[in-house]
């Protein structure tokens, strides 16, 4: 096998079954990260658009097991069902990838219900993109000037921020003693990540940080 033969057989394989806004965007996000992307979906318009990004992009019905052989489906590393909205297509076709042998399934839900359904019949990982996406707009209420945000509680998380004017140039320490209940977990420095930063590590302009703690501490951070 030559190198170039052996680097695409190590290529991790993802499948995207259903390409509504959720489904393309995984596969297009997947694809631009390197994956081995199969696309999958009944309407044509969609494929069509998926041929731009994708590695392999069919028209074809995501429940349909020997359409889904065909495709190459069962040698995927993860299986992605994006049918959310229409149940039976979104368990089917999460059953069908399990029973062809996919080996970590990933389906999305658009209630609790749906998910425990999804569950039963094999999902290895259920998302929320709707709920979750109503959790971090709730959030950003609060913290206007978080870049990214992820919910720990009802009242805490994780936030991406910019390094406000009035901390750059200060340290990591001299941050953290400002706040109450809120800690600076990693600095993104360009293209240079510094995880678990040093108490005497200095921010800079430009910096990005991601801060862990209290609502109302990340807020007063990026408000200084």
């Amino acid at each position: 096998m030559r190198r170039g033969e052996r680097q695409e057989s190590l290529r991790r394989r993802v499948s995207v079954i259903g390409l509504g806004r959720f489904g393309s965007s995984v596969a297009r996000v997947c694809s631009e990260l390197g994956y081995d992307v199969t696309a999958v979906d009944v309407d044509e318009q969609r494929i069509a658009e998926a041929a731009d990004y994708a590695t392999l992009a069919a028209q074809a019905n995501g429940a349909d097991e020997a359409a889904l052989l065909s495709l190459g489906v069962d040698r995927s590393d993860v299986g992605v069902v994006g049918q959310g909205q229409n149940l039976k297509a979104s368990v089917s076709s999460t059953l069908v990838l399990k029973r062809i042998g996919v080996p970590w399934v990933i389906a999305k839900a658009e209630t609790t219900l749906h998910g425990e359904i999804l569950v039963k019949v094999g999902a290895d990982r259920i998302v929320y993109p709707e709920r979750d996406a109503g959790v971090q707009v709730a959030h950003s209420l609060d913290i206007r000037h978080a870049v990214d945000y992820m919910n720990l509680t009802s009242t805490s998380g994780v936030a991406r921020l910019a390094v406000p004017a009035g901390a750059a140039g200060q340290t990591v320490h001299e941050v953290e003693a400002s706040l109450e209940r809120a800690s600076i977990i990693l600095i993104q420095r360009g293209n240079v990540l510094l995880p678990h930063p040093s108490a005497d590590e200095r921010l800079h302009k430009g910096d990005f940080v991601l801060v862990a703690g209290l609502d109302e501490a990340i807020d007063a951070f990026a408000d200084a």
